[in-house]
């Protein structure tokens, strides 16, 4: 069965470019949703460098980093490619990772491991306070406090704050009318067709309790995946454990760390199947050599 790679792209034509040249595969098709604020994005160049998947383009949204915009755009890239139907893994992806393995290697182990979910989470930890507070409470100026107008960011900044001491004030918990167990942890997954079907059953519940809320994207999969009986079946159970979904994502030096060419075998060796972030402004480079490292394989 096939692979679907879903993926989220906001600039860097570039990276994108190589991405999409490395994954495509015949076992393999490809959905793309390019953000709405990417204006001269080339659809038709981009169409031309994919030969061997199918490449399916998303409706276009305005996400907005921290606003249930994520989420939706997740939702959408799920029920996109499930539509479809009939893809072993879901390989969620963003326009800034690579790949450091070719195709062969990425198709024989989740063949080995089929049926597993790849899924980062605190499973076994007790949710901390603030991730809790990401949904417990309503976050209504989140849009508006990453504007390059520094005076509205501050301004919104000032109104978060003080909404959300009001809300302690009269103990306002969204948690109540739908009681969850909250849980957290990176966004991009490698799933199967059950786990997709699962969330997109749930997606009525899902903009119930995490609209209005800030950085979600982090939580609402693995909340709702815990509060069900497919939890059991996750290989990766810490938080930080990016490695057990097959990701080098490097949050000690960044958030996350943008990898450069001295970063390059370290991430040969990592053990895992893709990277991210990766900027053309930082490090072009890194960007070649792993590109031709994963061809000459």
């Amino acid at each position: 069965m096939k692979h679907a790679y879903l993926i989220m792209a906001h600039n860097e034509p570039y990276i994108l470019e190589r991405l999409l040249k490395l994954i495509d595969d015949k076992r393999n098709d490809i959905y793309l949703h390019i953000d709405k604020k990417w204006r001269d994005f080339d659809f038709e160049y981009f169409k031309k460098i994919v030969h061997k998947s199918n490449l399916y383009f998303t409706d276009r949204l305005d996400v907005r980093w921290g606003t249930y915009r994520q989420i939706e755009c997740e939702l959408l890239l799920f029920e996109m490619a499930h539509n479809n139907g009939g893809y072993s893994y879901y390989h969620l992806l963003s326009g800034i990772d690579m790949p450091l393995v070719n195709q062969d290697v990425i198709h024989d182990y989740f063949d080995k491991n089929n049926g597993k979910e790849f899924i980062c989470s605190d499973y076994h930890n007790k949710a901390l306070p603030d991730t809790i507070d990401r949904i417990k409470y309503f976050h209504l100026f989140v849009s508006n406090m990453r504007n390059n107008n520094l005076i509205i960011k501050v301004i919104f900044k000032i109104f978060h704050k003080i909404f959300l001491i009001f809300q302690k004030i009269f103990h306002v918990n969204r948690l109540k009318k739908v009681p969850l167990t909250i849980r957290k942890g990176a966004n991009w997954v490698s799933v199967t067709e059950v786990v997709v079907d699962y969330i997109l059953s749930k997606k009525k519940m899902i903009r119930k309790v995490f609209s209005y809320s800030v950085c979600a994207d982090e939580v609402f999969l693995q909340t709702i995946i815990y509060n069900s009986d497919l939890y059991d079946k996750l290989i990766g159970y810490k938080n930080d454990d990016n490695f057990a979904i097959k990701r080098y994502i490097d949050w000690k030096r960044g958030k996350p760390y943008t990898f450069k060419s001295e970063d390059f075998n370290d991430l040969i060796n990592s053990g895992c199947f893709f990277a991210r972030k990766f900027s053309t402004k930082v490090d072009k480079e890194i960007i070649d050599k792993i590109y031709d490292y994963v061809k000459g394989e």
